[in-house]
Order: C-alpha cells, then structure tokens, then sequence
C-alpha cells in the first residue's frame, strides 16, 4: 500500500501528473471497459505507479478504477518443485517461464468479456512466497482495470496473447542501475538479507529477468521516463 507522505510527493511529479491526466479523462465518455497495462524491469516503481493512478482517480471518480499485478500468477513453490529441473525452476523463479501465462490471460479475458460479473485476482504474499488465490475483487463497477508487471508487454511464453485485450501499453524506463539498487533495498526489507546477499540474488536471477522484461519496451505504445 502507498503511503500518504509518498502519495503527496507524487502529486508534484510531472511523470505522475501526466500518467494521471490520461486516465482521468478516459472516463467521462468512457463506453466499455479497458485495461492498461504496465511493464518495466524489476524495482522501475510499476507497482507505485499503478497504485498512485488508482488512489488519486478514484478520488475523482469512485470505485471504477482497479489496479492489480501479474505476480498473483507465479507458480507455486510446489509446482516448480515438481518440475523435471526443480532446482533450476526454482532459482529462476521470475522467469516468464515460471509464471501460469494462461491463468493471466483467462483472467484478462474474463474482465473484457464479462463486465456484469465480478471477477476474483490472485495476490502475491511476499511473506511465505506464493501466490494467495481469489485474494482481490473486482466488481463490475470498475471500468478501468490497471495491470502491472515483468511480462505484461512480453511477447514469448505465451504472455504474447495478452496483446488482445491491451487496450494501452505503458513501459516505465527506468536505468538498470537505479532500478536494481531500489531492489536490493526491497530484497534487505523483505527477506531480511544482508546488503550482500542481495546483490549476488540479483546477479543471478534478477538482472537476468530485467533484461528480459526491457525487451518489451518495443511494444509499448507510451514510455514513462523515471529518471
């Protein structure tokens, strides 16, 4: 959840400002539904970003903006495990390989395609590590449905039939080295990991997801400059 402090020193980001104003004037003569969709490397801030769009503007026009993230779609620690490499899957965990692709998909479907029906969205709890299913609710209220994550723009593993229901591609650009330094301070926080430990997990997994999702930049339609 974004705090108030940083939601207030968002307001005075023309970045922000500027993502925000394209959204709010989407919904006065707004006839169906849309989804936007937010890609960008591990620790470009998608997540505040998706966050800060749907506080504000649904400050201005209640409940009809939902923000959720693709995380929810990770494959269980159990699944990998049972793998034909487990070790593999399971240091690689991230990859767009360990991600249920066809789950994400389904799911943007069915916000589409069934607007009269609620629809249930998987969490990610970063405290056991797993996904939590049916942990969100979008009711049919919601007419702008904000996605964010690693391989909302990918265009392998099956992420590539996302492209369908995109109405918008945003991609937050963000340099490697301050995305992976804001990441290093998330993985010390969440996991409670030395300084060190952190950067050697990100050598070997993170770095190599990031040049992965910073492929999909190419298919964004808007990009967001950070920094």
């Amino acid at each position: 959840m974004i705090s108030s402090d940083l939601l207030k020193k968002l307001d005075h980001n023309t970045v922000y400002q500027d993502a925000l104003t394209k959204v709010n004037k989407l919904l006065p003569n707004l006839k169906s539904r849309i989804i936007i969709g937010i890609g960008g490397i591990p620790g470009s801030g998608k997540s505040t970003l998706a966050e800060y769009i749907c506080n504000r503007t649904n400050q201005q026009y209640p409940h009809k903006v939902a923000c959720v993230s693709m995380d929810g779609f990770h494959i269980s620690k159990a699944k990998l495990s049972a793998m034909a490499d487990p070790e593999a899957a399971l240091a690689r965990r991230g990859a767009p390989w360990t991600f249920d692709s066809e789950s994400f998909i389904e799911h943007l479907r069915h916000f589409k395609q069934h607007p009269s029906k609620p629809l249930s969205w998987p969490s990610f709890d970063h405290a056991i590590g797993d996904p939590v299913l049916n942990d969100v609710i979008i009711d049919p209220d919601i007419k702008i449905l904000i996605v964010e994550g690693l391989y909302v723009l990918h265009q392998q593993h099956g992420f590539e039939k996302a492209s369908e229901f995109l109405d918008f591609r945003w991609f937050i650009h963000l340099e490697l080295e301050h995305a992976m330094a804001q990441l290093a301070i998330r993985h010390q926080q969440a996991w409670g990991i030395s300084a060190e430990e952190a950067k050697h997990k990100i050598q070997i997994n993170d770095a190599l997801n990031a040049q992965i999702a910073d492929l999909s930049q190419q298919y964004a339609d808007h990009i967001l400059h950070i920094i």
